[in-house]
């Protein structure tokens, strides 16, 4: 099978120039993780020009708001992902999954032969479109970097001495878990 007969041929684009505010809105309303990221084309506004990189959320979470940056003041272009991890439209879905397990990447950007983007393969697609054992294959190898995850030195690690009043205070506190009570240490919940 394909690449373009899997991928998403509408995938949502925004200008590089666009504020990250701008980008998290057209995410928001159009329910994507995913934007593919233009340089505008000149004299051709609104329409796409050189793909530049994509945002996706996780640009926006890692990028934008761990960094205390305002959304309103950021271009897209100064958090985009420019590494993008692409494949040909006529390229095998296998190939294309095997591209997104090396590069562990959920989504690669599809071009034509002349290198204009002309959708997008996800994770998603595959589940639709391959055996079930090939794709939670690609979805592990993908998913492998989050499960790794990063770790913060022990060094970097602020540790204060808790008090007998600290712990007392912190079994006190509510927790996200509602109707249950605690006895010692463990949270017992009705049944």
């Amino acid at each position: 099978m394909k690449c373009r007969n899997v991928m998403n041929v509408e995938p949502e684009w925004i200008s590089s120039a666009a504020t990250v505010l701008e980008a998290a809105q057209v995410m928001r309303d159009r329910s994507v993780s995913m934007l593919l990221v233009f340089e505008p084309a000149p004299g051709q506004s609104p329409a796409p020009g050189q793909l530049k990189g994509v945002v996706t959320d996780r640009d926006l979470a890692t990028r934008v708001c761990a960094d205390d940056k305002r959304a309103s003041q950021t271009l897209v272009s100064d958090i985009a992902s420019v590494d993008v991890v692409t494949c040909k439209a006529d390229d095998e879905l296998r190939d294309a999954e095997e591209k997104m397990q090396r590069a562990q990447r959920s989504r690669l950007v599809v071009l034509e032969e002349n290198g204009d983007p002309v959708g997008v393969v996800s994770l998603h697609d595959i589940f639709r479109y391959e055996s079930h054992r090939r794709a939670v294959r690609t979805a592990r190898a993908v998913l492998a970097r989050e499960a790794r995850g990063r770790s913060t030195p022990p060094e970097r690690i602020n540790l204060t001495p808790s008090t007998p009043d600290d712990e007392a205070a912190a079994m006190r506190q509510p927790s996200v878990m509602v109707g249950g009570t605690r006895t010692d240490t463990m949270k017992v919940f009705p049944t």
